[in-house]
């Protein structure tokens, strides 16, 4: 009863026109706990900053038994829906599983809705962000640095986005290599019962059947809104060591990310890229601005001076074995063609002048490499599967 007297005291302050989360966060940090505010007073929070008018509707709506706020009641209704489902439930920021380094914020979310195993929030993590419209290249550089982070006990973050994000979470989740299964973290700029994009419903109960968890601070049934998105960036950041951040325009969402991990003294670090991909200069602009260069997950690991960093030579070995595999089945032209590409497309007339071959031959050796997936064709050329 007193879980929900608290979490009742919480939402109608939380739902209170003008009251956001710094206003929130400053009220908690001059309470003893959580569970203390249904202790308190209009003229309690009056006294700790908030504003009369604020303070006293928050106690008209806390108490009034006829009058509610029918939205607050409708909340209300669903969280308490929520809270009965399997793994599914609500941190508040001094609960013991909700992440240290987000509660330190100051405008840490005062509800995070949870599916999943939370206790993962306060365990070793990554963030990657990136763009929703990558290269090939940038796809490839995703899943594979989230491979080797987890294969380091790393948890890694994303938003599970399209793009970059959405290659981090299956990135972390592939075992191909032999090493394990990973565990991975989805914050979502939604309700966690209205996935978005809704191409990645399958790939969040992934998620959660494999241990991972996805985190929300909207209401579960919250459709996305634009203006969640930049808000979410900030719990991905927060509850990261680091931000890695592999290909985005010049002004991005990820950059936001970047910056917001700066100022909440998190590391931030950025994959290069070839300087005639426009997705590349974000990264390279952070670089410039004292971000961190890597290549690999283990730049990653050995820049935090973590005790978790492994000799990840064994494990990329394994990936070369497994990414050359189809190498060996080529043979002619198409093993010629084959070694001529790169990880970023390739022209045809590129092609040509690599292998020395016909433009005819290059072109007829490429549909058939495409169609037995060893190739594909992208904007700008064709690179290697």
């Amino acid at each position: 009863m007193l879980k929900d007297e608290m979490l009742f005291a919480w939402w109608t302050l939380s739902s209170t026109p003008g009251i956001g989360s710094i206003a929130l966060n400053k009220i908690r940090e001059q309470l003893p706990n959580c569970a203390s505010l249904v202790e308190h007073s209009a003229q309690d929070l009056i006294s700790m900053g908030l504003k009369p008018e604020l303070a006293l509707t928050w106690q008209q709506t806390r108490d009034s038994s006829a009058n509610q706020n029918p939205f607050v009641l409708a909340g209300w209704h669903k969280i308490q829906t929520w809270l009965q489902q399997e793994d599914c439930g609500i941190l508040l920021p001094d609960d013991e599983l909700y992440p240290n380094s987000l509660s330190t914020l100051r405008d840490a979310p005062i509800f995070l809705f949870y599916r999943g195993n939370p206790q993962l929030l306060n365990q070793a993590s990554i963030a990657i962000v990136g763009s929703r419209n990558p290269s090939h290249y940038g796809r490839e550089q995703a899943f594979t640095i989230a491979r080797q982070l987890v294969t380091s006990d790393w948890h890694v973050i994303s938003g599970l986005a399209i793009g970059i994000d959405g290659e981090a979470h299956k990135g972390a989740l592939n075992n191909s290599t032999g090493i394990g299964c990973g565990k991975t973290i989805a914050v979502l700029g939604s309700g966690l019962e209205a996935i978005y994009p809704k191409r990645h419903q399958a790939l969040a109960d992934h998620i959660v059947a494999s241990g991972g968890v996805l985190l929300s601070e909207h209401l579960p049934d919250t459709k996305a809104l634009a203006q969640n998105f930049p808000r979410r960036n900030r719990i991905v950041s927060g509850m990261s060591l680091g931000t890695l951040v592999i290909e985005a325009a010049y002004k991005s969402g990820s950059l936001i990310t970047a910056r917001l991990a700066v100022e909440q003294g998190r590391e931030v670090f950025a994959l290069p890229g070839a300087v005639s991909n426009p997705l590349s200069r974000g990264c390279h602009q952070l670089i410039k601005e004292g971000a961190n260069l890597i290549e690999n997950a283990n730049d990653i690991i050995n820049l935090l001076n973590s005790d978790l960093a492994v000799d990840m030579r064994e494990a990329e070995n394994q990936e070369d074995l497994f990414t050359n595999s189809a190498l060996p089945q080529l043979e002619g032209a198409a093993k010629i063609i084959y070694g001529a590409l790169d990880v970023v497309p390739t022209a045809i007339d590129s092609l040509v002048n690599r292998t020395g071959l016909e433009v005819a031959e290059v072109a007829q050796q490429l549909i058939l490499m495409e169609l037995k997936g060893q190739v594909a064709q992208v904007p700008g050329g064709y690179v290697r599967l």
